[in-house]
């Protein structure tokens, strides 16, 4: 394996391991009238990549997804164990919406996933009609791991790592 593989493998596990250790995301979306709001959710992570929300639909941003399936997704360091404000690590992936129906078997295994991780809430929020499971599916992203450190994510996994600056290798 060459050094540069080497390098990018090692890079791969630190921005999935990064990415693992994450039980809530910021999203923005697009109301239909163009303004753009951000707000912030507990997740859980798919095994291909995506993220699922659990939202109440009385909330602007689901109503803003069923207008317009765009959304980005940030997932970022916490600012207290940041050497630097400005260079915090983060992966920021631009995704598309699509609502899991509430009488699937997918629904059901994920809702599963949600009462293991946030407890008995869950039992609570399920009963509620309003909210909706939605599926936030990653078509393309970025991984900062700090100053003149910023990958572009492509390929079918959007683990292939292309670095922003072409001058520098990988």
């Amino acid at each position: 394996m060459s050094k540069d593989s080497t390098s990018l493998s090692r890079l791969r596990a630190e921005m999935q391991a990064f990415r693992a250790g994450f039980n809530n995301l910021f999203l923005a979306t697009v109301s239909p009238t163009g303004v753009p709001e951000a707000s912030a959710m507990p997740m859980v992570a798919g095994d291909a990549g995506e993220f699922y929300i659990y939202v109440s639909a009385l909330s602007r941003h689901t109503s803003n997804l069923e207008s317009n399936p765009q959304a980005g997704v940030l997932l970022i360091q916490d600012e207290q164990s940041a050497p630097n404000a400005f260079a915090r690590e983060r992966l920021s992936y631009q995704c598309q919406a699509t609502r899991i129906e509430r009488d699937s078997q997918r629904f059901n295994d994920i809702m599963r996933v949600f009462g293991r991780r946030f407890g008995n809430i869950m039992e609570t929020l399920q009963n509620l009609p309003d909210f909706q499971l939605i599926c936030l599916t990653p078509v393309s992203g970025t991984y900062v791991r700090g100053f003149a450190q910023a990958w572009r994510l492509s390929g079918p996994a959007l683990d292939d790592l292309q670095h922003l600056n072409p001058a520098r290798d990988g």
